[in-house]
């Protein structure tokens, strides 16, 4: 994880994320402007969850929408 240089300020959302497809580059912010990049790997039918693939052979990610993440 990189922290982002001009932190946004994500809060979380009440809504599912928009629909993500397999290996599309993604970017999340954490609210302490922490940032995860990668690819997605899956996304649920709810669209609440991603799994992600970390840049770097960083390993692969989990994340809920309610972990306060937003999508860059």
């Amino acid at each position: 994880m990189r922290r982002h240089s001009n932190p946004a300020q994500p809060t979380a959302t009440t809504g599912p994320w928009p629909a993500l497809e397999r290996d599309e580059p993604i970017c999340l912010i954490d609210p302490h402007g922490w940032r995860l990049t990668g690819r997605v790997d899956a996304m649920t039918e709810d669209r609440s969850t991603v799994w992600i693939q970390l840049d770097g052979g960083r390993g692969r990610r989990l994340v809920h929408q309610q972990d306060g993440y937003q999508i860059e």
